[in-house]
């Protein structure tokens, strides 16, 4: 059928400011973003955009953001027939402060209260299913009812919930933060072959499969064909705002498996979209066009 994105679907509000941020001071915002958001949002309409079949499993809300939400969805050409079907939801929502300085952003999320639900599973089978932790109990679902999709997790920060899923998974793709909070270490050097050999094997051990540890404006590391720990640098970017550039990421991602990339390749591919994502403000706004991030990887070869 495609890819299934399952997790988190909010509505943004962006204010870019000129920093250091100060106690007990105002700030006028002349210009706030809006725009809907969250990893599997954001994925998910990363993906439709670029030509995959796709479906977002997440509360949404019948309120005002969640209309908001839905229309985002439609624009983009995402399936919402199989949203978790919870009357009592409410539509989450962030306030996100930017620096205009350096495109580093500070989120505050409200998120939609969960409820106990029952899940109906989908009659379509997915070929893909990314999850991006938040929603744990209709992830492991969809993922024991389709053995036959290759499955993905957006492993940003180290929650049971999140940990869960990741056990699960065929590609654990997971922040460095995450994976910091897991081992209890960071990765000083990604060019240090041995240390990145050890990191990922105490990842690799959650899910016996394939790991992949994101490090930001540092890159990723990974293990190429041959089982050899490898550095990706990051494609050089001026920041604008990062807010959506690992749910960008992991879109495309998803969007790789599905096409059925070489691992690398894959890589490459995610790492671009990453890099043009954070040159425009907002997360679901800044998706690049496919063709944008095919040309610009063939301009970097």
């Amino acid at each position: 059928m495609g890819i299934f994105c399952v997790g988190q679907a909010v509505y943004d509000i962006t204010a870019p400011y000129t920093g250091p941020l100060q106690a007990n001071q105002k700030y006028r915002i002349t210009a706030p973003h809006g725009c809907s958001g969250a990893p599997a949002l954001n994925a998910a309409c990363l993906c439709a955009l670029w030509g995959a079949p796709t479906e977002l499993v997440a509360r949404i809300g019948e309120d005002a953001y969640g209309a908001l939400v839905r229309a985002d969805l439609d624009r983009c050409g995402v399936g919402s027939s199989y949203l978790i079907p919870d009357p009592e939801a409410t539509t989450g929502y962030s306030f996100i402060a930017v620096d205009d300085k350096t495109g580093d952003r500070t989120i505050f999320n409200v998120p939609s209260a969960m409820h106990d639900v029952v899940y109906p599973v989908p009659a379509e089978k997915p070929d893909v299913i990314l999850s991006d932790g938040h929603e744990p109990a209709v992830s492991l679902q969809l993922m024991e009812a389709f053995p036959q999709a290759q499955t993905v997790v957006d492993a940003g920060t180290y929650r049971e919930s999140t940990y869960e899923v990741a056990r699960a998974v065929d590609f654990l793709v997971c922040s460095e933060d995450f994976a910091r909070q897991y081992t209890g270490s960071g990765l000083e050097n990604p060019d240090d072959a041995v240390a990145v050999d050890a990191l990922l094997q105490r990842i690799e051990g959650i899910n016996g499969g394939v790991a992949v540890v994101t490090l930001g404006d540092r890159g990723l590391v990974y293990r190429d064909e041959d089982g050899s720990p490898q550095h990706l640098p990051a494609f050089k970017a001026h920041a604008v705002d990062t807010t959506g550039a690992g749910d960008i990421f992991h879109g495309a991602f998803a969007y790789g498996v599905y096409q059925g990339l070489s691992l690398r390749e894959n890589l490459r591919q995610s790492s671009m979209a990453s890099s043009l994502s954070v040159r425009a403000l907002g997360g679901l706004t800044s998706i690049p066009t496919y063709t944008d991030v095919r040309r610009e990887l063939v301009a970097s070869a």
